[in-house]
């Protein structure tokens, strides 16, 4: 597919791509230049402090399961049982 740089250095993102990977009027992309091609990476940008809640509920989470104190499951379905089960 091609793109066109505009005067004012827009590029328009072809819809196809667009539809493919479901961007919509808005989203943020992260740009740099990666062996000489140019990268558009969608990027959905975060309070610091939840991106440090989410970190630390990771951490905790990891902790509880390696201490065996989380149920491991063998597929989602199991899981989805037991979600359903509890409530």
């Amino acid at each position: 597919m091609l793109a066109t740089l505009k005067d004012k250095g827009q590029v328009t993102i072809p819809k196809k791509v667009v539809n493919e990977l479901g961007l919509v009027s808005g989203d943020t992309f992260d740009v740099y230049v990666e062996d000489g091609e140019i990268r558009f990476v969608p990027v959905v940008i975060r309070p610091k402090r939840e991106v440090e809640r989410l970190e630390r509920l990771a951490s905790e989470a990891e902790a509880q399961l390696a201490h065996g104190e989380l149920p491991v499951y063998d597929d989602a379905e199991s899981a989805i049982e037991s979600l359903h089960r509890a409530g």
